[in-house]
């Protein structure tokens, strides 16, 4: 059994679709009877016509109609921004399996065939009606929580930093005595992991807006890689570490999106130097591998112990290596880059390197 509607403001609207108008005069009254209100169109440039004006609770829609078929508009709404939330239930004389399946394939919820028994009509409606309202509830509370979040890390950064700084002026006090000195130095550690507790959830946050704002198009990789590698080549020198190149002359273009693609660039290129020791060479390819563009990276750190493979792409993940000059590391980097990889069709790959270090790959589909 379903649980039934809550008592709503203003009585569901049902856009019915057909291009039979005596089918609508049978159905219109039956909803109007169990307190629904009902809109009509007989056909589908009409109920296009119709959505520009009212936004209904769910559409009753006929499969086969001349000009525009029932398959054609359902997938024309589920593209829509606007649209593509509201559920449609499909209303049709046509029985065999295969418009039951096109149905659903074009973005159905339900399929019911004529002559339809009125009581099982509402039933369904309400069943429908009913999860759209409980998806609307969850999506309103999860908004809700993620504004939460963003709003109380964002306040908890003026105090944390205040702390910090009046710390590391006592610190800077060379009369302090052994166990004031250690007291001090915990609330400086204390405080800096408070900060990363802070980024993390503003990351987690970002992640999932970047994730739901993709702009896939053909993109150069070996450009891509050029320009994220121009951006850590200091960093390397600074630690003499060296970024040797093994990139084609030749365009690689994948389908991707710019910025979430650059993320991923830079997070395996600032792991690699990060956990790379001084004097070392990180090495980094840009090659085809079937269907695929990809992007290597090598390091000479101490690599990835086989028992901690498993944990690598997980979230807040703290592995047993350490950053060879103290840097600070969210444990954030390896799970962003896979939820982007996997959002744009992509993979992510590990492998111990030639010379012990750690070999990340990233895979993502050729645009041609």
């Amino acid at each position: 059994m379903f649980d039934p509607l809550p008592i709503p403001s203003s009585p569901p609207l049902i856009l019915v679709v057909d291009d039979e108008p005596k089918n609508i005069q049978v159905v219109g009254p039956l909803l109007l009877k169990h307190g629904y209100e009902v809109v009509g169109a007989n056909n589908g440039k009409e109920a296009l016509a119709k959505l520009q004006t009212v936004i209904p609770d769910l559409i009753l829609l006929d499969a086969m109609m001349p000009g525009m078929t029932g398959f054609e508009l359902c997938r024309h709404l589920k593209v829509s921004e606007e649209w593509k939330n509201i559920p449609v239930i499909f209303l049709s004389a046509a029985t065999e399996k295969d418009f039951v399946i096109n149905a659903l394939e074009a973005g159905g919820v339900d399929y019911l065939t004529k002559p339809f028994h009125g009581l099982e009509l509402v039933t369904r409606l309400q069943v429908h009606l009913s999860l759209q309202n409980t998806r609307k509830r969850l999506s309103a509370t999860l908004r809700e929580r993620n504004s939460l979040l963003e709003v109380v890390a964002h306040d908890l950064k003026n105090p944390l930093g205040g702390i910090r700084f009046a710390a590391a002026m006592l610190a800077e006090n060379q009369e302090l005595d052994s166990r004031t000195a250690l007291l001090v130095e915990s609330i400086i550690d204390s405080t800096n992991r408070s900060f990363e507790i802070v980024n993390n959830l503003l990351q987690t946050r970002r992640l999932e807006e970047a994730k739901e704002r993709l702009d896939k198009q053909s993109l150069d990789l070996t450009h891509h890689a050029e320009r994220a590698v121009r951006i850590f080549d200091q960093h390397g020198k600074s630690k003499d570490i060296s970024i040797e190149l093994d990139f084609p002359t030749a365009q690689i273009p994948i389908h991707a999106d710019s910025t979430a693609l650059m993320c991923s660039l830079e997070n395996l290129l600032s792991n690699a130097i990060k956990f790379s020791p001084k004097g070392s060479v990180v090495r980094v390819k840009v090659v085809r591998e079937n269907q695929h563009g990809v992007f290597q990276v090598e390091d000479e750190g101490p690599g990835i112990p086989e028992e901690e493979e498993k944990l690598l792409f997980q979230k807040f993940t703290r592995l047993s290596a350490r950053p060879t000059n103290n840097e600070a590391s969210t444990g954030l980097g390896l799970y962003i880059v896979n939820e982007l990889m996997q959002a744009m069709g992509g993979e992510i790959r590990h492998r111990r390197g030639q010379r012990g270090g750690a070999c990340f790959e990233i895979l993502l589909p050729l645009a041609e």
